[in-house]
């Protein structure tokens, strides 16, 4: 990150995983001094729960948007906070028992977490190992074939790939793209004074929609 090239930006926008820290992971002591001595308004945008946010943080100042971005804060104020609807979850659960997966993993519990605003699939495990993780699908081609297998076809929920190894279930249209928009809009900030860091930007990645905003 280079502050030169980012100084004519006020805003600057993160994505977490893999982008400021590896999965699950808090942020390195090196990166945290880099984020806080940067000028610019800081806001970290991620699949994450907002609890899981702040631990790879370490509260770090800045706008958290956990949930790609459907629970959104700021220190102790509270932007916004959208759950899912019980006819949406029921909508993600049925598409997620649809999808084929023929290898083993360390954990059949650990694949599926309901956070609330975001149901989130891991193909290998939430809590496995860091390295195994980045080892079992690091061009996403095996998340990529489960969708091209089992396309989600919904008029009201959507799903992206995400992380090392996940796939984000959100309400249609409610994505990073969306709420990214939504914060500048409620903040009054310039569009063109904004720049986003993220590793998922390309067609199906979860960092996808923020591209145009």
């Amino acid at each position: 990150m280079n502050s030169n090239k980012t100084k004519k930006y006020q805003h600057l926008f993160f994505d977490l995983d893999n982008t400021l820290t590896r999965s699950r992971s808090p942020i390195t002591s090196k990166m945290r001094e880099r984020l806080q001595a940067l000028e610019q308004d800081i806001v970290v945008i991620t699949g994450a729960s907002l609890e899981q946010l702040r631990s790879q943080l370490d509260d770090l100042e800045c706008f958290m948007l956990g949930e790609s971005g459907n629970h959104a804060v700021f220190g102790k104020e509270e932007l916004w906070h959208n759950i899912l609807k019980p006819d949406k979850v029921i909508e993600i659960m049925n598409h997620i028992s649809s999808l084929n997966r023929t290898w083993d993993v360390p954990d059949e519990n650990d694949l599926l977490e309901n956070r609330g605003c975001q149901i989130v699939y891991s193909v290998y495990g939430h809590h496995a190992p860091v390295e195994e993780k980045e080892r079992f699908d690091p061009d996403q081609s095996i998340r990529k074939k489960m969708l091209e297998e089992s396309p989600l076809i919904s008029d009201t929920v959507e799903v992206r790939i995400a992380g090392t190894c996940s796939l984000d279930y959100v309400r249609k249209g409610r994505n990073k793209g969306y709420y990214i928009s939504q914060l500048i809009d409620h903040l009054g900030w310039n569009k063109d004074e904004c720049l986003y860091f993220g590793d998922m930007l390309f067609e199906g990645g979860n960092d996808e929609t923020v591209i145009g905003v």
